[in-house]
């Protein structure tokens, strides 16, 4: 008998338990309702500004129709001391 009356009461008190859990999920669900992210003005602009500079194209057609015509007409030069100084730089 004394066991039957230790599962009752814990049978009371998991029933307490499992609605208190029952409340505080109900709470916490309704708050993660109204959660929202609204980025800053600040965050909007740089946003717009990445996505500007992605769409950039990162070869200067001016600069490379310049050489080209120079090339073609026989005016462009490099000195070779002008190669050697680029690689020794770019390379070390």
């Amino acid at each position: 008998m004394i066991v039957n009356n230790v599962n009752s009461s814990s049978n009371y008190f998991s029933n307490v338990a499992a609605a208190r859990y029952a409340g505080s999920v109900g709470y916490v669900r309704g708050a993660q309702k109204s959660d929202a992210f609204t980025p800053s003005k600040e965050a909007q602009s740089f946003s717009e500004m990445l996505n500007k500079l992605k769409n950039i194209s990162e070869v200067r057609e001016d600069k490379v129709s310049e050489i080209q015509q120079k090339i073609s007409s026989g005016q462009y030069f490099v000195s070779a001391q002008d190669i050697a100084a680029s690689l020794l730089t770019n390379r070390f």
